[in-house]
C-alpha cells in the first residue's frame, strides 16, 4: 500500500472515493449513475477502429498484393527501358553501322 504513502495519491483517491459514493447514492435512490458510462465513452473514443470481418482483411491484403505487383512491374519496365536507351548501347550501334 505504498501508493497511499504519498499525500498527493491519498488526496486523489479520496476524490475518486467521493465520486463513487455519490454514484452509489444516486443508484440507491433509483437514479442512474453516469460515471461509468462516461468512462466507457472515453475508452471508446480513444481507441481506433478494429476491422471486424475476416473478409475485409482478405480484401485489403489482396489489394495490397495487387498494388505491390503493379509497382514491381512498373519498376522492371522502367529498368528495361533505361537499359535499352543508355548512351553506351547507342555508341555500340553506331560503331557497327560505320565499320
Amino acid at each position: 500500500m505504498a501508493y497511499f504513502d504519498s499525500s498527493k495519491n491519498r488526496a486523489l483517491w479520496e476524490i475518486r472515493l467521493g465520486q463513487l459514493r455519490k454514484e452509489r447514492q444516486l443508484r440507491d435512490q433509483g437514479g442512474t449513475g453516469d460515471a461509468f458510462m462516461e468512462a466507457a465513452d472515453q475508452q471508446m473514443a480513444s481507441q481506433t477502429r478494429v476491422r471486424v470481418t475476416y473478409q475485409e482483411l482478405l480484401k485489403e491484403e489482396a489489394m495490397a498484393a495487387e498494388r505491390s505487383k503493379r509497382e514491381r512491374m512498373a519498376r522492371d519496365m522502367e529498368r528495361d527501358r533505361t537499359r535499352t536507351q543508355s548512351p553506351s548501347h547507342e555508341r555500340e550501334g553506331m560503331r557497327n553501322e560505320m565499320g
